[in-house]
């Protein structure tokens, strides 16, 4: 095969079909012409698509055709598609150069391995010197990821507090943040869930959470969310004052209002969960860029871990499937428990 040409167009790199440009997307789960009947050969291609979401795919799409570029202006100019390990590892040291985030080189060289591997191509990212190249990008730059503050407790109720009763703005954002915070949820658990899925009984809500980041297949999840302590805070009460504000008996829990007090019709998105996080905090006088959507979620494992519930417990709440992916949420709330041993040296 030739070398790709960034500025023309692009070839399916199973069919051969002329596509646009750097299209993985229309790539994945493509078959050889007649070997299947077309109806037969587009439904192969939609379940192989669906194997990854689409903003997966949308992100190795980019991915390519940002490598597909950095290759064109070499001086002279190696194939893209198939690519030589040499010409990857090269690319990986530019990017890390160019000070690039590990995870941001990380998904590049995924991208450039699920090519390779859908055009039956040998796959240049599993070979020892791209593998080399890639350890010492880890151990040079690092791998930890900059975390947002987590909105514990403590900063959700300052943030809760500033918030009305009537501005149907605020019983939507009050409901978000304190659902959000006790369900432990992930931005697009959030704003994918429906008025169906919020259930409430004597003991509280019961949430039932369709799919997620780590349930693809959308066996789904039931979670227990109980009513708070104090009115202000209490989740269960949030989503019944919300829900009764606007109206809500069918279709999506969470919708946009605008500025005149309309609740729309459709869902928010999962950006829109972060801004509205940042949104309030800033007016509770916090800095809002040291919070994301996110926030929520790591602000519940650490309270829950400070309050000494057990791993087991915070694990099976925010669903996550290993102690291991657990312990960076939790780290902080424990750094001072009873078993802290510098406070039982005698200082």
């Amino acid at each position: 095969m030739g070398r790709d040409d960034p500025s023309g167009p692009a070839r399916c790199p199973v069919n051969g079909e002329i596509v646009a440009h750097g299209d993985i997307v229309r790539s994945a789960g493509a078959v050889p012409p007649l070997e299947l009947p077309a109806d037969l050969a587009e439904r192969v291609g939609d379940y192989a698509r669906a194997a990854r979401s689409a903003a997966t795919w949308r992100a190795y799409d980019s991915d390519l055709r940002q490598f597909r570029a950095w290759c064109a202006r070499q001086p002279v100019p190696p194939s893209a598609l198939p690519a030589t390990p040499a010409t990857v590892a090269g690319y990986l040291a530019t990017l890390a150069d160019a000070g690039y985030k590990p995870s941001t080189i990380r998904r590049r060289l995924a991208a450039i391995s699920v090519a390779h591997q859908l055009a039956h191509h040998p796959n240049p990212a599993a070979a020892p010197e791209v593998g080399a190249v890639w350890d010492g990008i880890r151990r040079t730059r690092g791998v930890r990821p900059t975390r947002k503050t987590a909105l514990d407790t403590d900063l959700l109720s300052r943030v809760v507090a500033g918030l009305g009763d009537d501005d149907v703005a605020d019983l939507r954002d009050r409901a978000l943040l304190l659902i959000g915070f006790a369900g432990c949820l992930r931005r697009s658990e959030l704003v994918g869930l429906d008025v169906a899925d919020l259930v409430e009984t004597p003991d509280g809500l019961i949430l039932t959470i369709r799919m997620s980041k780590t349930d693809q297949e959308g066996a789904g999840a039931l979670i227990g969310i109980a009513y708070g302590s104090y009115r202000p805070t209490c989740p269960v009460r949030a989503w019944r004052a919300w829900a009764d504000g606007a109206g809500l008996r069918e279709g999506p829990a969470f919708r946009a209002v605008s500025r005149h007090g309309h609740v729309g019709a459709t869902r928010l998105y999962p950006g829109s969960v972060a801004r509205i996080v940042q949104r309030r905090v800033a007016a509770a006088g916090l800095d809002p860029a040291d919070f994301a959507g996110h926030s929520l979620r790591s602000g519940f494992a650490t309270a829950a871990a400070r309050a000494g519930v057990t791993d087991r417990s915070i694990m099976r709440q925010g669903r996550w499937r290993s102690s291991a992916s657990l312990d960076g949420y939790i780290r902080a709330g424990r750094l001072f428990d009873r078993d802290n041993p510098s406070g039982r040296v005698g200082l």
